[in-house]
C-alpha cells in the first residue's frame, strides 16, 4: 500500500534543540525526532511548535519564541535544502513529493503575542502558520486545561485574535484549550479548526482529551483531531511506555472514525513534548502504527487520509494562496 509520506500535527523538537543543543539534522538517542529518524519513518512534514516554560513568563515570552524561530530557520538553512519552512499547501505538496522535510511554524500559547496583533503579523512574516491560544495555562486570550484554569472562555481580546487568524490564514488549535474556550473558539471562527494533539475523552477520561460533543462540533468545521501518541492521553493512568500498545492507539482512531468519519482524523504524535508508548519509540516507528492500522483494516484510502490528505485539506482551507 502506498501511505506516505506522513504528516504530523505537533512536536515539539524545536525545544528539544534549544534545552539540549542537539542538532536535528544528525540522528540522536535524544528525543523522538530528528531528520534521519523522519525520513526512515517516512515523515514528510510536521507542525514544529515553538513552546515557552512558566519560568520566562511574561517578561521574556517573544524572546524565547523568537530564539524558538530563530533555531528552526537556523537548522534550515544547514539542512542544503533537505528541509524548508512551509508557508503554503503548494510548498508543502512539492516538499512531500521531493522528500523534502516541511518544517510548519507553530506557537503553543500564545503568551508572546500582543493585544495589538503586531507580533503576530510579523510572526506571520517569519513563517508562522498554526497558533495554539494557550498551554494549559491562562493568558490575556484564553484559559487552558490546567489547575489555573477557572472554566471561564475567551476573553474578547481571545476572539479577536480568533478573527485576526482567520482572516490572516493562520490554522487555530484547541488542544490545551479549557471546554469554554473551545466552545467560544468553534462559535467565533469562520475556518476549519484543528485539535492538533489531542485524544477521546471517552476512552480516557483526561481534560486534553475531547468530549464526543467537541469531536462532532470539530467535523461538522470541517476540521480534525490529531491523534497524541501520550501513553497518559491513551490510557487513563499510563505512564511508561510499555502500559500502552499500537491497538490502543488505534481506538482513539476507531472511536473518531465511528462519531465524525475518516475523514476527520490524522496524527498529532506529542514527539519531544511527551512519553511514547514503546512501539512507537520515537519517529522512525512510524510505519508501524499506518501498518497496524492496514491489518485493522484501514483500506489504501483511508490511510492516506489518516496520514497526510487530512491535514492538507483543513491547510487548504485556511492557508491563504
Amino acid at each position: 500500500m502506498d501511505w506516505g509520506p506522513i504528516i504530523d500535527g505537533h512536536s515539539d523538537f524545536v525545544l528539544s534543540l534549544l534545552e539540549t543543543g542537539r542538532d536535528f539534522l544528525v540522528e540522536s538517542h535524544e528525543g523522538h525526532v530528528d531528520l534521519p529518524r523522519a525520513q526512515r519513518g517516512r515523515l514528510g512534514a510536521m507542525l514544529s511548535a515553538v513552546f515557552v516554560r512558566n519560568e520566562y513568563l511574561p517578561a521574556q515570552a517573544l524572546a524565547r519564541t523568537m530564539r524558538g524561530v530563530d533555531r528552526l530557520r537556523a537548522t534550515v538553512a544547514r539542512s542544503r535544502g533537505a528541509m524548508e519552512i512551509v508557508t503554503d499547501v503548494d510548498q508543502l505538496e512539492r516538499c512531500l513529493d521531493r522528500g523534502v522535510f516541511g518544517a510548519i511554524l507553530h506557537f503553543e500559547g500564545a503568551e508572546a503575542i500582543d493585544a495589538e496583533f503586531a507580533v503576530l503579523r510579523l510572526s506571520y512574516d517569519l513563517g508562522l502558520r498554526s497558533l495554539g491560544l494557550t498551554w494549559s495555562r491562562p493568558n490575556i486570550f484564553a484559559e487552558g486545561v490546567g489547575p489555573e484554569n477557572r472554566g471561564g472562555g475567551l476573553t474578547k481580546l481571545g476572539r479577536e485574535l480568533v478573527c485576526a487568524c482567520n482572516e490572516m490564514g493562520i490554522l487555530i488549535d484547541v488542544s490545551h484549550l479549557n471546554d469554554a474556550g473551545f466552545w467560544d473558539v468553534l462559535e467565533e471562527s469562520t475556518r476549519p479548526v484543528v485539535a492538533s494533539h489531542s485524544n477521546c475523552r471517552a476512552l480516557c477520561a483526561v481534560e486534553r482529551n475531547l468530549t464526543d460533543d467537541q469531536i462532532r462540533a470539530l467535523a461538522e468545521k470541517d476540521g480534525l483531531v490529531g491523534i497524541n501518541f501520550h501513553v497518559g492521553f491513551i490510557r487513563e493512568g499510563a505512564e511508561r511506555p510499555s502500559d500502552v500498545t499500537l491497538d490502543d492507539v488505534i481506538a482513539h482512531i476507531d472511536h473518531i472514525v465511528q462519531l465524525v468519519g475518516v475523514d476527520h482524523v490524522g496524527f498529532g504524535s506529542d514527539f519531544d513534548g511527551a512519553t511514547m508508548p514503546a512501539e512507537l519509540a520515537d519517529a522512525a516507528q512510524l510505519p508501524r502504527l499506518v501498518e497496524a492500522l492496514a491489518r485493522h483494516g484501514y483500506d489504501e484510502q483511508a490511510l492516506r487520509k489518516i496520514s497526510r490528505d487530512n491535514w492538507l485539506r483543513v491547510f487548504r482551507a485556511v492557508w491563504r494562496s
